[in-house]
């Protein structure tokens, strides 16, 4: 083997080591990161179930808080229904108070007020009855807003509770005054 044979074959010789030696340098650098994204996603996944966990050891209270939201929404309703109602059954009899004097006296004149007159009570009742229903109907569209916002809709229960009885208050005062000016007209006339 010539000097030029010896020279060629120990540089591919060494070519070939280098090959090799970077081969195992990749081949271990593979491993390790796979070592390591293999360790990142086991701890994802710890972190995720353990978020999981703790989100499911939330949901009793969202519940609660979803619970009482709808327990103030049903209580809401109910004072508002009676307060209107209140205040329709004063304006019926403030009306009926009112109006009997009048009618009786059409009333001798055309027996067939007399059935109107029997009949608004019932009207009214209807009309008092209508208004509670459609007041349970969009306590169940406020209970399904309260899902979207717990804290709103507890602020705008409350206030709409606290308006409501205020323009049932309202009511109740014109009704009084509509009464006052009626029998000082009575006793005037």
């Amino acid at each position: 083997m010539s000097k030029q044979d010896k020279k060629e074959t120990t540089i591919k010789d060494n070519v070939n080591q280098n090959l090799r030696n970077n081969n195992q340098f990749i081949s271990r650098s593979i491993e390790e990161t796979t070592h390591a994204l293999n360790q990142v996603f086991d701890e994802s996944k710890k972190s995720i179930e353990k978020n999981i966990t703790e989100a499911r050891n939330q949901i009793p209270r969202y519940t609660q808080s979803i619970n009482e939201v709808q327990e103030q929404v049903v209580q809401a309703t109910r004072d508002i229904a009676e307060s209107y109602l209140d205040y329709q059954k004063q304006a019926i009899d403030s009306f009926q108070s009112i109006f009997t004097p009048y009618i009786e006296s059409a009333n001798n004149q055309m027996l067939n007020n007399q059935n109107l007159f029997n009949r608004l009570p019932e009207i009214y009742s209807k009309i008092a009855n209508n208004y509670a229903e459609n007041s349970v109907a969009v306590s169940r569209i406020m209970n399904n807003i309260a899902f979207s916002n717990v804290e709103l809709v507890k602020n705008v229960i409350n206030n709409t509770k606290e308006q409501t009885r205020q323009f049932a208050e309202i009511g109740k005062r014109n009704v009084r005054v509509y009464e006052t000016i009626e029998k000082e007209s009575t006793n005037t006339l």
